[in-house]
C-alpha cells in the first residue's frame, strides 16, 4: 500500500492525482442535484415505501404491486433512508459508494496484469467518461451494477488462480447482488470473463473445475431473498392483477420473463423498435472523449488474439464484447445499459494508451484527442452562450481552471503519451463541471412537479393535497400528505375539492372544457420531457417547449 501511495505521489504522477482528485470530487458534486428524470423519483419512492412500512420482501408503488426491477438497490436505499433521512442524499449516497467501488476494483484488476500506471490511467478514463459522470447525477441502477460486476470478476479471478474460501465467498456475494439489482442477464459478463480467459489461454479443463459447481450453488444460495420476496408477493397471491393479468408467478417473472422475455421482445413489457448499431453510436458521446481510442483498442486487440499474440488478461476483453453484442441484439436499448462495461472499456483503452510510444500509434492517438477535445471545447463554449449566457461567471471560473491546469500538465516532464491523456482528462472535467455546476440545475428549475412541491413546502407545509396528476418527483420531495387521483374524482368529492389542486395542462383544459371555475395560486414553467430538444437548450426558443405546472383552487 506504502508504495502504491509513493508511486502515485512521484513527481512524475503527481498530475495524475491532481486530475485525479478534480474527476473524483466532479463526480461526488452531484449528490445534492434533486431528480429531474423520473427513475430516482419512481426508485425513490419505492424505497420510501420499504422503509416506512419495515416491509423489504414488498416493493410496492401506491399501495399497488410493482413489478418491474429486484429487490437489492430498493432494500440499500430503503436502509439509506433510514439512516439518513428521506432526501436526495441518502438516495444518491449508496449507488455512489458503488460506483467507486468499480474504480478500486478497477484499479486492482488493471495493475494486477498492466502495471501501476495503466491502473491509474484505466480509472481516469472510467471517472471521466461522460455517462460515468452523469449516472452520478442521474442515479439509476448502473453505479450498483458497475461495482459488483468488478468485484465478483476480480474475486472469481483470483478464485481461479488459487481456491480461496474469502474469495469463493465476496466473489459469489457480489455476482448475487448484481443479479438482484437487474436480472441473471449479469451472470453473463462475469461468467463470460472467467470462461473467456480459460478458453482464450488454453485451458478448457479448468472451467469444469469443482470450485465452479460449489460457486454456482453458493450464487444460487446468496440470490435466495429475492427469490423469497417475489414468491411471497407474487406466487402465494396469484390473485393479483399484474400487468393486467392474474397468475403472475414473481420467481418465473425474476428468472425468464425480465431479461429473456425483454430480449425476445415476448414478455409483459415489450419494445417496438431496436437499432444493431444503437450502441455503436451512442459510446461516441457516452464514452466521450474515449470512444474512438475505444474502438481501435477493441479491433487492435481482437488483432492480436486472432494472430495468436498471447495477452496477459482474457477477462476485459470476454466479458464486455459479449455483453455488448447482446444488448445489440436485444430491442430494449437505453443509453445506460452499456455503463456497467465501462469498467472493461476503461482497462482495454489504458493498456492500447499505456503501450504508446513514438511512431504512427502516438501520432492517431494524438490527433484523435486533440480533435475530440477541441470538439468538446467547442460544444461547451456554444452551450454556455445559448444555453445559459447570464451564467457566465461561472464558466470564466470554470475556464480559468482549466487553463491553469493545462499550463501545470504541459510544463511537467512526463511520459510520451502523458500530456495528451491528461489533457483530455481535463477537458472532460471541464465540460462534466459546466454540466453538473450549471446545466442540471437549470434543468431541474424548470420541473415544475419539483417547483410546487417546494412551493407548498415553504407556504403550505404539511398541508393535505389533492393531486390531478401523478408526478414521482412532486410525490417524493413534497412533505404533507397527498390524494392522487383525477378531475372527475375531485369534483365529485367535497373533501377533495376543498383542498390546493395540483395539476398540469391536461387537467386544466379538462376544468376549461366543462367550463368549471378555479383560482390559480401558482403557476410552474415544466419542460415535460426526460430528452433534451434543441429548442428548449436554445434559450431564446425554450419558452416554446415549455407546458405550466399549477397549483389551483376551485372557485
Amino acid at each position: 500500500m506504502e508504495s502504491t501511495a509513493a508511486s502515485i505521489f512521484s513527481s512524475q504522477k503527481r498530475p495524475y492525482f491532481i486530475v485525479l482528485l478534480l474527476a473524483i470530487v466532479l463526480n461526488v458534486a452531484g449528490i445534492g442535484i434533486k431528480f429531474f428524470t423520473d427513475d430516482g423519483a419512481l426508485y425513490s419512492a419505492l424505497a420510501r415505501s420499504m422503509a416506512q412500512s419495515n416491509n423489504f420482501t414488498d416493493l410496492m408503488y401506491h399501495g399497488a404491486d410493482w413489478l418491474d426491477k429486484p429487490h437489492f438497490p430498493f432494500w440499500i436505499i430503503a436502509i439509506s433512508f433510514k439512516i439518513f433521512g428521506i432526501n436526495t442524499f441518502a438516495y444518491k449516497l449508496p449507488a455512489l459508494l458503488f460506483f467507486f467501488m468499480s474504480v478500486a476494483y478497477t484499479y486492482k484488476l488493471a495493475k494486477k496484469f498492466y502495471g501501476d500506471e495503466t491502473a491509474i490511467i484505466a480509472i481516469l478514463i472510467l471517472l471521466t467518461a461522460l455517462h460515468s459522470v452523469m449516472s452520478n447525477t442521474d442515479v439509476r441502477a448502473e453505479p450498483y451494477i458497475m461495482g459488483l460486476l468488478m468485484g465478483a470478476v476480480y474475486h472469481f479471478y483470483k478464485v481461479k488462480e488459487r481456491f480461496s474460501m474469502a474469495d469463493v465467498l465476496l466473489a459469489c456475494i457480489f455476482t448475487a447482488c448484481a443479479v438482484m439489482t437487474k436480472g441473471i442477464y449479469l451472470l453473463i459478463p462475469i461468467g463470460a470473463a472467467i470462461i473467456g480467459d480459460y478458453l482464450f489461454k488454453g485451458n478448457i479443463k479448468g472451467v469444469f473445475h469443482w470450485k465452479w459447481l460449489f460457486s454456482f450453488i453458493l450464487v444460487v444460495i446468496f440470490t435466495l431473498p429475492e427469490i423469497y420476496s417475489v414468491y411471497t408477493q407474487f406466487d402465494l397471491h396469484p390473485e393479483k392483477v399484474i400487468f393486467g393479468r392474474t397468475g403472475i408467478s414473481g420467481i418465473h417473472w425474476f428468472l425468464w420473463d425480465s431479461q429473456f422475455g425483454r430480449f425476445n421482445n415476448n414478455g409483459y413489457i415489450t419494445n417496438t423498435h431496436g437499432d444493431k448499431l444503437f450502441f455503436v453510436h451512442t459510446l461516441l458521446w457516452a464514452f466521450a472523449p474515449w470512444a474512438i481510442l475505444l474502438f481501435y483498442a477493441l479491433y487492435a486487440t481482437v488483432r492480436k488474439m486472432i494472430k495468436g499474440i498471447t495477452q496477459p488478461e482474457y477477462l476485459c476483453i470476454s466479458g464486455s464484447v459479449l455483453m455488448l453484442l447482446i444488448f445489440s441484439a436485444s430491442k430494449f436499448q437505453l443509453p445506460f445499459y452499456t455503463n456497467i462495461l465501462f469498467p472493461f472499456f476503461a482497462i482495454i483503452t489504458a493498456v492500447f494508451i499505456s503501450s504508446l510510444k513514438a511512431g504512427a500509434g502516438l501520432k492517431f492517438f494524438k490527433i484523435t484527442q486533440y480533435i475530440i477535445t477541441s470538439f468538446l471545447l467547442v460544444a461547451v463554449i456554444v452551450l454556455n452562450f445559448i444555453f445559459a449566457p447570464e451564467c457566465w461567471p461561472v464558466f470564466v471560473l470554470l475556464i480559468a481552471g482549466f487553463i491553469g491546469l493545462s499550463i501545470y500538465i504541459y510544463k511537467k516532464p512526463t511520459p510520451i503519451y502523458q500530456p495528451v491523456f491528461l489533457f483530455t482528462c481535463a477537458v472532460s472535467v471541464l465540460v462534466n463541471a459546466y454540466l453538473v455546476t450549471v446545466a442540471y440545475p437549470i434543468i431541474v428549475d424548470y420541473r415544475g412537479d419539483l417547483s410546487a412541491a417546494e412551493y407548498l413546502n415553504q407556504n403550505y407545509p404539511r398541508e393535505k393535497v389533492s393531486a390531478a396528476v401523478l408526478s414521482n418527483t412532486f410525490d417524493f420531495y413534497y412533505k404533507g400528505g397527498v390524494t392522487y387521483t383525477n378531475i372527475d374524482a375531485i369534483l365529485k368529492t367535497d373533501s377533495l375539492k376543498s383542498r390546493i389542486i395540483v395539476a398540469d395542462e391536461k387537467a386544466v383544459a379538462e376544468l376549461k372544457q366543462k367550463e368549471i371555475g378555479y383560482t390559480t395560486i401558482k403557476s410552474f414553467q415544466d419542460f415535460p420531457h426526460e430528452n433534451l430538444s434543441l429548442p428548449f437548450i436554445i434559450k431564446k426558443k425554450r419558452s416554446t417547449t415549455l407546458d405550466q405546472f399549477y397549483l389551483i383552487r376551485m372557485r
